[in-house]
C-alpha cells in the first residue's frame, strides 16, 4: 500500500471515529422549574400550615412532567396523557427489565413557595408547599407507586434539644381509609415526578429532610434550611399516630415514621 493511501485510510479511520458516537448522546441536567398555578391570582393570601404536634402526612401528587423551565400545578389543566403510563396496584410489574425504582433522584426546592389546594374550585383556602422532585436523569423507564392523590412520605427535622442534636419526624404517616387506590407510573427518562410538601409556620429554624418510601425502598434527600415548630416533634396523646403506637406498644414507629425515630422513645414504651 502506498504512502499516500495508508493516510487516507487513517484519515478515513479518524473522521469515522470522530462521527461515529462511541456512547449515547448526553442526558439533559434537570434544573428546578418555575412552579405556577394558573388557577389563582397572586393577591390572593394564604392559609398556613400552623401546628403543635406530629401530624398525618399526605403528600400531593402534582403529576409527571417533562423537563421544562415552568410548570402549571393547576388541577384542570392536568396532562391527561400521563394516564397512558398509569397502572393499577394489581397490574404486574416487569420485573425482567429496568422498570424499578432505583435511579430516582430526590430533589428538594424549599425557597419556592406554590400556592395549591386542589379543592380551591369549590371555595376552599389555598395553602403554602414547596416542591419536591423524583427525577429520572437516567436512560431507562423507572417506576414510582402512591396511592390516590398523594404518595408516601413525611417531613423531618433536626432536634437540637439534649446533647447531641437528631433527626426527628414532625409527620407521620396518614391513616389510609381503604385498601384500594395504590396506582403504579412508568417515569420515562427525562421526566420527573412533581410532590409538593407542606411548608409549616413556626420560628425554629434548623436542618430539614424529606423521606420518601416507593415500593420497598426509602429514599432521604439531603438536608435544607427551613422553619417549624418546635412542638411538632412532639406526640398530640389524641392522635391517630399515638393511638397506633398505642396499639403495637410502640413497634409501629418504623412503619409510621418510614424508619425515623421520634422524640419519645415508642420503642420500649409501654402502656
Amino acid at each position: 500500500m502506498e504512502v499516500k493511501e495508508i493516510i487516507l485510510v487513517i484519515f478515513v479511520g479518524i473522521w469515522i471515529g470522530c462521527q461515529s458516537p462511541s456512547h449515547e448522546s448526553e442526558l439533559a441536567v434537570f434544573k428546578s422549574p418555575q412552579i405556577i398555578n394558573s388557577q389563582v391570582n397572586d393577591s390572593v393570601e394564604l392559609a398556613v400550615f400552623q401546628v403543635e404536634y406530629v401530624t398525618e402526612a399526605f403528600p400531593v401528587f402534582a403529576g409527571k412532567f417533562k423537563f421544562l423551565d415552568k410548570i402549571d400545578v393547576n388541577p384542570e389543566n392536568r396532562d391527561t396523557a400521563l394516564y397512558k403510563d398509569f397502572m393499577t396496584d394489581f397490574s404486574p410489574i416487569r420485573f425482567n427489565d429496568s422498570l424499578d425504582v432505583n435511579g430516582f433522584e430526590l430533589v428538594v426546592d424549599y425557597e419556592q413557595s406554590v400556592k395549591y389546594n386542589e379543592y380551591y374550585r369549590y371555595g376552599s383556602g389555598l395553602y403554602d408547599y414547596y416542591p419536591v422532585y423524583f427525577v429520572n436523569s437516567t436512560k431507562t423507564d423507572k417506576i414510582f407507586l402512591g396511592k390516590d392523590s398523594y404518595v408516601f412520605g413525611i417531613q423531618e427535622a433536626l432536634d437540637k434539644e439534649g446533647e447531641y442534636a437528631q433527626w426527628r419526624p414532625i409527620e407521620g404517616r396518614g391513616f389510609d381509609f381503604c385498601g384500594n387506590g395504590r396506582w403504579k407510573l412508568i417515569v420515562h427518562p427525562q421526566e420527573f415526578v412533581l410532590i409538593l410538601m407542606r411548608k409549616y409556620k413556626g420560628d425554629y429554624e434548623t436542618e430539614m429532610r424529606v423521606r420518601f418510601q416507593v415500593g420497598e425502598n426509602i429514599f432521604v434527600s439531603r438536608p435544607f434550611k427551613g422553619r417549624i415548630n418546635e412542638k411538632q416533634f412532639s406526640i398530640h396523646d389524641s392522635s391517630y399516630v399515638a393511638r397506633v403506637l398505642r396499639e403495637t406498644d410502640g413497634q409501629a414507629w418504623a412503619w409510621l415514621f418510614y424508619g425515623a425515630p421520634p422524640r419519645e422513645e415508642w420503642v420500649v414504651k409501654t402502656f
